[in-house]
């Protein structure tokens, strides 16, 4: 069974249930025990209205598990975070974030690195298991175009080898940047999260 988020806001107990992966592929917003919204999985941007306030959870878009949930009240910047069901695999990794945010947030950057990596095992392996085989050569037909003058327009720009190296290399170091920068917004983003009192 899924983890299920909550926390006490203003009075009320607000919780987010979401519904096992083999059920459907819905979470539901619960406030003091009755149901007051529900929606399908939508990966980020998981959102629930509730009264005064709205509660983002961070899902995969099949559904089954909720990793992350914020409430945010009406007209606020404020988020605060839901906590995850005690003794659950979600509570473990949120209280290993809040000790560690750098290395939780990090986990982007690895993230990148292992798709990197995996990419150039994966195509090592399948050009390995190809066999060499000789394509046929195939005749294309010649087409003659008219000779129209054409204003001459020489722009002779030429990169750095340096620069050129970098831009042929980007398959591999995208993804880390794009790790990187995820990360520093996960460390922003607990930055300004706040617990309830």
């Amino acid at each position: 069974m899924p983890a299920k988020f909550s926390v006490e806001y203003e009075g009320r107990t607000v919780e987010v249930i979401p519904d096992a992966l083999w059920e459907r592929d819905r979470v539901r917003l619960v406030v003091d025990g009755e149901t007051v919204a529900e929606r399908k999985a939508n990966g980020k941007r998981t959102v629930l209205e509730g009264d005064g306030f709205e509660v983002r959870a961070v899902m995969p878009f099949w559904g089954g598990s909720v990793s992350r949930a914020s409430l945010v009240p009406e007209g606020s910047e404020d988020e605060y975070e839901l906590d995850p069901e005690p003794g659950t695999r979600a509570a473990r990794q949120a209280d290993w974030g809040r000790r560690h945010p750098g290395l939780y947030a990090s986990r982007y950057v690895l993230t990148g690195v292992a798709q990197v990596a995996a990419a150039i095992i994966g195509i090592t392996f399948a050009l390995r298991l190809l066999p060499s085989i000789d394509l046929p050569s195939i005749p294309l037909p010649s087409i003659d175009l008219p000779d129209l003058p054409l204003p001459s327009f020489q722009i002779d720009l030429e990169l750095p080898g340096w620069v050129q190296a970098v831009l042929d290399s980007k398959p591999y170091w995208v993804p880390i940047v794009v790790g990187l920068v995820l990360a520093s917004r996960e460390l922003q983003r607990r930055k300004k999260v706040k617990r309830p009192h």
